[in-house]
């Protein structure tokens, strides 16, 4: 009954062929359906995908099909569909249905919907379609604000006294990657092989490839994190290239630490992983002075207007640029 309401809401009259193809699809049968060339691509990614970033790109597009076979099989009770049966009503409910009962924000829930348009698209372009459905459909985002830690915050996370050693732990992570800008996956990855000793001014540098770009940053290895390496491999720099350097935690448990580690500090705010990154670019560099070309390179971004949106211009930035205006105004 599902699959033949759905092919009775096109003009076309339903076969009872195109009946019972969608709702008894065989794995085996070579099928311009959705969930048949989704399955193609995604077993042909899984074969040419082996970067680390690659396989993540792997594991989303999975994903998106899963969402996708779960609304087609709660909401029309078939195990497929054809794209020329899929129209715009079908998108907009997929989208109500990734916001309201996968629980997905409207970026996750974009990001999704691009997938599915990526599918779409192959479609269209073999035209195993006569019509894009997602012609006028706009996938917009939104701007997320990230928190980010004063300077006097910062301090106190320095400061308090804990007595749980996991609290500890993710105290120390934390304040690594606020010092260095590492984001939780290239700070897990990171290995002795990524510091360099620089002879001309005397310092050491982290050299290193994104794990989610592949794009090159390079930043001095400043003394408060020097300081926190010393403490986890106190001959960190005899050590073999391939060592990794930072104590392992899972991202689920590091983010899950934070809360309990910033509730007994009673800073109410949304922190996570990616807050000291952001607390890096904005509190310790921008806020200091370090032109924007300079902490693109060091947060590894390929473009300035990525850094741009990355980092808050703060109140006591625009205090400190604006001092020599405020004189000459008097």
């Amino acid at each position: 009954m599902g699959s033949f309401y759905l092919l009775s809401q096109n003009t076309a009259t339903p076969t009872l062929r195109e009946v019972m193809d969608l709702a008894f699809v065989e794995n085996e049968k070579k099928s311009y359906s959705l969930f048949g060339v989704f399955s193609s691509l995604i077993l042909r990614m899984e074969k040419q995908n082996t970067l680390k970033r690659q396989q993540s790109n792997t594991l989303k597009h999975a994903t998106c099909m899963r969402h996708l076979k779960a609304f087609v099989k709660a909401h029309l009770n078939i195990s497929d569909i054809s794209f020329n049966r899929i129209n715009r009503s079908f998108i907009d409910e997929f989208e109500m249905y990734l916001k309201t009962e996968c629980g997905n924000g409207h970026n996750s829930t974009m990001k999704l919907l691009q997938i599915f348009k990526k599918v779409y698209r192959r479609a269209v372009d073999n035209r195993w379609t006569s019509h894009n459905v997602f012609a006028g459909k706009r996938l917009t985002y939104k701007d997320v604000d990230i928190e980010v830690l004063t300077d006097a915050e910062i301090t106190a996370l320095k400061e308090i006294n804990l007595q749980k050693p996991y609290l500890d732990k993710t105290r120390q992570l934390f304040l690594f990657c606020i010092h260095t800008g590492l984001a939780y996956t290239d700070m897990q990855h990171l290995q002795r092989k990524h510091i360099e000793f620089s002879p001309a001014s005397g310092q050491h540098i982290i050299r290193k490839k994104r794990e989610k770009t592949e794009v090159e940053f390079i930043l001095p290895l400043f003394h408060p994190a020097r300081n926190l390496l010393n403490i986890w491999l106190p001959n960190w720099e005899e050590s073999a290239a391939e060592t990794l350097l930072a104590p392992r935690i899972s991202n689920q448990k590091f983010n899950a630490y934070l809360k309990e580690l910033f509730a007994l500090l009673s800073i109410q705010k949304k922190i996570s992983s990616h807050s000291g990154r952001h607390s890096f670019a904005t509190t310790l560099a921008l806020e200091n002075g370090v032109p924007i070309e300079s902490v693109s390179k060091m947060l590894g971004h390929s473009k300035i207007s990525q850094t741009q949106k990355y980092a808050k211009v703060t109140t006591l930035k625009i205090e400190r640029e604006t001092r020599e205006l405020f004189n000459l105004l008097k």
